[in-house]
């Protein structure tokens, strides 16, 4: 049982809710996990660029590297970081690979638009 001092303002509610014990209970762990991985990969300024560039247009990693102004290597790392969080997938197209954000990316995207205005 976990003891806390409720305040007089709020006890109703928390009681209404099933106790504070319950509201603690209730908090999705494995989604606050996944949504720190999700924050770790969005809080790099190249790898928003990264996905900001996408949005506009499918891109292969020379462009990408340009956009960034990093080199290949650096580069390819925060794509990699972005594919390993769902935002953007990869095609081969002959001797190029051609990223492209997923629905998901472009989810985000879109809700950072709203966000920001």
């Amino acid at each position: 049982m976990i003891n806390v001092e409720i305040p007089d303002e709020i006890k109703k509610e928390v009681m209404a809710k099933g106790g504070f014990e319950n509201i603690a209970k209730s908090i999705p762990d494995d989604t606050i996990k996944e949504l720190v991985e999700i924050l770790k990969a969005l809080a790099d300024e190249k790898r928003l660029k990264i996905l900001y560039a996408l949005h506009r247009q499918r891109m292969c990693v020379c462009m990408l590297a340009a956009l960034t102004q990093c080199p290949y290597s650096k580069c390819s790392y925060h794509i990699a970081k972005l594919k390993d969080m769902n935002l953007i997938k990869a095609k081969h197209t002959g001797n190029y690979i051609i990223y492209s954000l997923t629905s998901y990316g472009k989810k985000i995207i879109r809700y950072f638009e709203k966000l920001i205005r």
